[in-house]
């Protein structure tokens, strides 16, 4: 795909709100209709998860039929180097699966890893994120910015633990507690694309989580940066995307945020 315009972001709105209005025919459904399986112990997909994904596969299929896919559900090629959609058809799918609100739509398109549109879709909430690289980032067509907290006492923050639960051995709930105790409150929402749309926004001063993949980060990434803000991977590198680590701030406390964090697990791997 060329630079994208106003009319191909449009376009991904567009199919990620028809995705959406399909997920709340799902939504607070019965366990019978919603046919969870498992990929994991806790890990959960459902039918919703499949039809979201195959709306928004076949439209960006329809529309830019040589461009490279990775969904959740499908799989497709990861390539760094490679021009790329990531699709999260639902981010939050245990919030979703429990009638929980808190559960998202995510769509990114990355030049050679980087991203440089997202759109993230919240049906329940009747919000929607976009942004474009160098553009700003926008709620319901509003732009946004991140938070002016500069102090870590004036911060809510925000964070979420894999499936896996490798990082609680690692040194990850050591962080919880220092963080938790230094900052106003911290949340965790179970849908970290939503996490990094309120960091965008200003709602969170700062979030971070381990063993995230690039269609959970790509789009919001991008939305913080856009509003304002600073990512890296948990080391402070560029490497958030693929590197199953992710920091994102105000650009007073990404710094902060990242010596808090320096006494857990220096850089995750699959979780166990």
């Amino acid at each position: 795909m060329a630079r994208a315009g106003d009319s191909d972001l449009d376009f991904v709105v567009a199919a990620a709100e028809n995705a959406g209005r399909e997920l709340m025919r799902f939504y607070r459904a019965s366990g019978d209709r919603l046919a969870i399986d498992f990929k994991g112990p806790r890990d959960l997909v459902t039918a919703a998860d499949r039809k979201s994904e195959e709306i928004i596969v076949g439209a960006l299929q329809e529309r830019w039929p040589e461009s490279c896919i990775y969904a959740e559900e499908r799989g497709g090629s990861q390539d760094p180097g490679t021009d790329l959609w990531l699709i999260d058809p639902i981010d939050g799918t245990t919030n979703f699966a429990h009638g929980h609100p808190l559960f998202a739509i995510s769509i990114a398109y990355c030049r050679q890893g980087v991203p440089d549109l997202a759109v993230i879709h919240a049906p329940a909430l009747g919000e929607t994120y976009t942004a474009r690289r160098g553009e700003g980032s926008f709620r319901n067509g509003e732009r946004i910015a991140v938070s002016t907290a500069a102090e870590l006492k004036d911060a809510l923050l925000a964070t979420g633990f894999s499936y896996g639960r490798a990082e609680v051995t690692g040194g990850g709930l050591d962080a919880f507690a220092r963080l938790l105790a230094g900052c106003r409150d911290l949340r965790r929402g179970g849908a970290a694309s939503l996490d990094l749309a309120f960091t965008a926004a200003g709602t969170f001063a700062g979030f971070w989580e381990y063993y995230l993949n690039p269609h959970d980060v790509a789009a919001g990434a991008l939305l913080v940066s856009e509003a304002g803000g600073r990512v890296s991977d948990v080391l402070g590198g560029s490497d958030y995307l693929f590197g199953r680590s992710i920091v994102a701030a105000t650009p007073a406390l990404h710094r902060r945020l990242l010596a808090e964090l320096a006494s857990g697990p220096p850089h995750p791997g699959p979780p166990a």
